[in-house]
């Protein structure tokens, strides 16, 4: 029987599951992370051999904020010089590392002043839709789905589809009573 922590997970995570996108997030409500602590351990443990983490953003009052995130992709896509150059200007340093980066973005979603929208980069969401939202403060956009687009509609639509789709075939495969472990793709560490 799959776990209700596993189905969320598995649902809301499933395109960084399945290999497909660098990052998820998922809120977890307060009423159901009696057991997360030990599933996140447990996760980690059974799943980064296969290049998938997990992190908690926050422990936040009504939720606890999940980083789920193919690491090495994940590592690839903010060492890009432009990425870096934009990080650079929220504190993030280039000669530090994921952990430090991670931490730091903890820490300023635990400040609650200004929601850190620097937060897209990290889910692989396009540099330019991640700086025209901060910007234009989130208006003036082309298309919202997954993130509000700025830049290219029909290449987002076409990972919206793809996203969508993967959602759909986990939460297919987990009513059907597969184990997420089953789920996760082998993707290089």
């Amino acid at each position: 029987m799959v776990s209700e922590i596993d189905s969320i997970i598995g649902y809301h995570c499933a395109p960084a599951i399945r290999g497909i996108k660098v990052a998820n997030l998922v809120a977890i409500p307060r009423d159901k992370d009696i057991h997360l602590t030990t599933a996140l351990s447990a996760y980690n443990e059974m799943f980064n051999d296969r290049g998938l983490f997990f992190y908690e953003l926050c422990h936040c009052d009504q939720r606890r904020l999940l980083l789920v995130f193919r690491k090495r992709m994940l590592e690839d896509y903010l060492r890009r010089p432009e990425h870096q150059n934009f990080l650079r200007m929220y504190g993030y340093l280039p000669t530090e590392s994921l952990d430090v980066w991670f931490e730091r973005l903890k820490r300023r979603l635990e400040e609650r002043q200004d929601f850190p929208h620097e937060i897209g980069l990290f889910l692989g969401y396009p540099i330019h839709d991640v700086r025209s939202f901060i910007r234009l403060k989130g208006s003036g956009y082309k298309l919202c789905g997954e993130w509000k687009v700025y830049g290219n509609p029909m290449s987002a639509m076409h990972s919206f589809h793809c996203f969508r789709a993967c959602r759909n075939y986990c939460h297919t495969q987990l009513l059907n009573g597969k184990q997420l472990e089953s789920l996760v793709a082998v993707t290089a560490c």
